[in-house]
């Protein structure tokens, strides 16, 4: 559920940036439309009780440092879910939607979205390495930490290649599908974890 959470917020925070950059994030463009606000919001919604729900169980079958562990998670998760609407009340209140804001602060944007998710996603792995370590021999617990498959990381890989391209025909290809590969990134463990447990033989029959 985490997973598809974090899919649609970064879809709707790719279609924020294409009308950006189709000229139509001002004036009566379709972003200042109500549809698509109350559209992007719903979907929002969804994604935040989907999250809640991933980590319910979870929070509630582990206890002390654990369970700490998994409420950052849960919260991190809730404010990324919502992050078109932090965007959205920004936009209000420096009128972006009357002067559509300079491409600086796009970079500036992006740029924060990629040292936040690096904080979401590092931190609480790193405090699970801690506890963990203390229990089980450290290079295991690393081995664990590494990625699933191989293809675990392809989300990045797809980014880094896109945003190369961009850089070198100055498109703004890059702009537009960092924010998906960046939150499927993110979705990708939340997808492995689930396929895990529907393959473990505790969980079938």
């Amino acid at each position: 559920m985490g997973g598809i959470a974090l899919t649609i917020v970064g879809a709707i925070l790719t279609s924020m940036l294409k009308l950006y950059f189709a000229g139509e994030y001002t004036g009566e463009g379709i972003v200042g439309s109500r549809l698509w606000w109350e559209v992007a919001l719903n979907l929002q919604i969804l994604s935040a009780a989907l999250m809640w729900f991933c980590y319910a169980d979870r929070i509630d079958e582990n206890v002390g440092a654990m369970r700490r562990i998994m409420q950052l998670r849960m919260w991190f998760g809730l404010f990324v879910v919502f992050l078109p609407l932090w965007m959205a009340i920004l936009s209000f209140y420096l009128n972006w939607f009357e002067v559509r804001p300079p491409i600086e602060i796009v970079n500036a944007m992006i740029y924060g979205m990629v040292v936040f998710w690096a904080i979401a996603t590092l931190l609480p792995r790193i405090l699970m390495l801690k506890i963990k370590s203390e229990k089980t021999p450290y290079r295991a617990v690393l081995a664990n930490m590494k990625p699933t498959h191989w293809y675990s990381l392809a989300p990045t890989y797809f980014l880094v290649v896109i945003w190369i391209i961009g850089l070198w025909d100055d498109s703004v290809i890059r702009y537009q599908y960092a924010p998906i590969m960046l939150y499927f990134q993110a979705a990708v463990p939340y997808f492995e974890t689930g396929v895990a447990r529907r393959r473990s033989p505790s969980k079938s029959g």
